[in-house]
C-alpha cells in the first residue's frame, strides 16, 4: 500500500462532471470503478480509451472527458510516505522485497517515471502487464515462480482482506494493512523490523 488509492475523492477532485442532484460521487465512482470493465483495464484486456468508451456509454458520460480523467490518474495518486519509508527501510536489507500491484499498464509506465524508487524493488508483477491480478490464485502462483520464493517463509502486506484471504489460502504468511501503523505492526509481528 504505497499509493492512496480513493477513487471516489480522485473522481471528485479531478472530473469535475454536472451530474444530477441525486447522482452522487460515490455513486459515479461505483457506475466505474467497480464494474467489469475496470477490472479489464487492470488486466492489460483494454486500454483507456476503450474503457471510456464503454463506461461512458454506460453510465452517461462523455466518453472523451472520461479518458482525459482515467489517464489523470497515476498522475494524481497521493503517496503513503510512512509506508513508502517503511520500504526503503527494508529494500537493500537482508530481507528480499517485491511488490504485486494491481494497476493497469498504462498507469504502471507513468508510476514507474513519477517514483524512480520502485526500481529499487528486487522484482515486481503489475496485473495489467501479467494479465493476472489478485485475488486470483494464478498471480500468486506467478510471483511464486517468478521471485523462486517459498510461500510459507513470504510475508504479504496488502489493504484488500479478498487479496490476504487468497494468500493464506496459498500457503503464504499474509497481514492485512489499514494503513501506515498496522504495516509498521506487521513488520514487527513477523520479526522483520527486529532482524534488520
Amino acid at each position: 500500500m504505497l499509493f492512496k488509492w480513493n477513487p471516489e475523492r480522485l473522481v471528485t477532485e479531478h472530473f469535475p462532471v454536472a451530474l444530477p442532484p441525486d447522482v452522487s460521487s460515490a455513486t459515479r465512482v461505483d457506475r466505474l470503478v467497480n464494474h467489469q470493465d475496470w477490472r479489464d483495464f487492470d488486466l492489460g484486456f483494454i486500454d483507456s480509451r476503450k474503457l471510456s468508451r464503454r463506461s461512458g456509454s454506460r453510465i452517461g458520460f462523455d466518453s472523451n472527458a472520461l479518458q482525459t480523467f482515467i489517464d489523470r490518474i497515476p498522475h494524481a495518486l497521493p503517496l503513503i510516505e510512512p509506508t513508502v519509508a517503511s520500504m526503503h527501510a527494508l529494500v537493500g536489507g537482508r530481507h528480499r522485497v517485491f511488490f504485486l500491484s494491481n494497476m493497469p499498464a498504462a498507469f504502471a509506465d507513468v508510476l514507474e517515471v513519477r517514483c524512480p524508487w520502485i526500481a529499487h524493488f528486487e522484482a515486481g508483477i503489475f496485473s495489467g502487464r501479467a494479465k493476472l491480478s489478485k485475488p486470483d490464485p494464478a498471480i500468486y502462483a506467478a510471483a511464486e515462480v517468478a521471485f523462486q520464493i517459498d510461500p510459507a517463509d513470504t510475508l504479504f502486506l496488502d489493504d484488500v482482506a479478498q487479496n490476504v484471504q487468497a494468500a493464506r489460502d496459498g500457503g503464504w504468511r499474509a497481514e492485512m494493512m489499514t494503513g501506515p501503523q498496522s504495516t509498521a505492526d506487521a513488520l514487527e509481528k513477523h520479526g522483520i523490523w527486529r532482524s534488520m
